[in-house]
């Protein structure tokens, strides 16, 4: 009983803390529209913090499942919580099913905005082909060592 409540006081954590990021992909991704890089890039460092933060609540999470499973046999999530009283069951169910959707929500709207970089990164690339045939895609880091072209340093002139 002690660990269940335990249980759903980390998956409420997990929870309150996932559902600050949606609103900062939001500015991150208005931030790369516009070319804010600086704005951008300090709306990941804040986001990677609170998926630090995730993370260890993550690790607690599995183990309290662990300590619940080896009580009870090793059970999938669901199995486990529907041997638990209906009203436990209904709030822990419910609290994992937010905790899921939260976390899709989030990746769909990570991988949307990680494609539409890529895009933009190749159209970029593209056009600098085509202005410097001599490169062909190739940069050098200062020691001489091929490297993949880093576009924070390119700046090009939206008034064509």
């Amino acid at each position: 009983m002690e660990s269940t409540l335990v249980f759903s006081k980390v998956l409420l954590q997990e929870i309150e803390l996932l559902e600050k990021i949606p609103p900062l992909q939001a500015l991150a991704r208005d931030a790369v529209i516009k070319r804010e890089w600086n704005d951008y890039e300090l709306l990941l460092q804040s986001i990677s913090e609170i998926g630090s933060r995730f993370e260890v609540l993550e690790t607690e999470r599995e183990a309290i499942f662990k300590t619940l499973q080896m009580e009870e046999g090793p059970e999938s999530f669901y199995a486990w919580a529907a041997k638990l009283p209906k009203d436990e069951k209904e709030e822990i169910s419910g609290l994992y099913r937010k905790l899921k959707m939260i976390t899709l929500h989030i990746r769909i709207a990570n991988n949307t905005l990680t494609e539409y970089i890529r895009e933009a990164r190749s159209a970029v690339s593209g056009l600098l082909d085509r202005a410097y045939p001599d490169r062909r895609g190739k940069m050098y880091s200062r020691k001489g060592i091929e490297r993949e072209a880093d576009m924070r340093s390119v700046m090009v002139n939206r008034s064509f």
